[in-house]
């Protein structure tokens, strides 16, 4: 890395836009890439410095580009929750489907965070909201495990599939049992989740509840 693209790396970290727009003029290159493959945007993405995000666009870099991770800029800014520069990163075009290298997409790091906003903006541009990482975790499992409550109505209001299992045949009820979350449990049998379902090892749910919850969950699980 030569010294000008040094100097916009560091302004992509930092926030500092006149220093951008120097090395730029200098001849930096804005889709450069470290050795581990991250760009300006990622790191300014995710840190939610909209100035510099913005001067990245309107020049043209690709919103697409992976790190050796498979990591895009939407993805660093669906988990940390910067809705305007999520928002910004799909109008010019960012896969908001795009996976890493272990299947998780932007839409499972926001929903296990809590993202709300994010969530439901993702959603409403289409998201696919029943995809499975290489786990088989999908972003409503990933938000009964975190326990984040509005996320999981959001995601079941947009007909996430309550009864998908993971690699270990473990469902999003069976999370919650084991987690003991009364008032999660609940909902989910109410929006259908089927007790019944056996893991892998031919557990059910009521199975997954821990003994200092036995007495509040066994009753609607058996």
């Amino acid at each position: 890395m030569d010294q000008t693209n040094r100097d916009l790396w560091a302004a992509s970290a930092t926030g500092d836009l006149d220093t951008m727009v120097k090395a730029h003029k200098k001849g930096g290159d804005l889709n450069y890439a470290s050795g581990d493959g991250r760009t300006a945007l990622m790191r300014s993405s995710k840190r939610g410095f909209i100035e510099i995000v913005d001067y990245l666009l309107e020049n043209g870099v690709d919103v697409n580009v992976l790190d050796k991770n498979q990591k895009s800029a939407l993805m660093g800014a669906a988990k940390k929750g910067e809705l305007e520069i999520v928002e910004k990163l799909v109008n010019k075009g960012a896969d908001i489907n795009a996976r890493d290298y272990k299947g998780r997409t932007a839409l499972m790091r926001a929903a296990l965070l809590g993202q709300l906003n994010v969530v439901d903006y993702l959603i409403e541009k289409g998201v696919d909201v029943n995809a499975q990482d290489e786990m088989g975790r999908s972003a409503l499992m990933e938000a009964c495990v975190a326990f984040k409550f509005d996320v999981i109505k959001s995601l079941v209001a947009a007909h996430a599939d309550v009864n998908a299992q993971d690699a270990n045949g473990c469902t999003a009820l069976m999370r919650a049992s084991y987690s003991g979350y009364l008032e999660l449990v609940n909902f989910l049998l109410e929006n259908g989740a089927d007790k019944e379902i056996l893991d892998n090892n031919g557990q059910k749910a009521v199975h997954y509840v821990r003994e200092h919850n036995l007495d509040e969950l066994k009753p609607i699980l058996k």
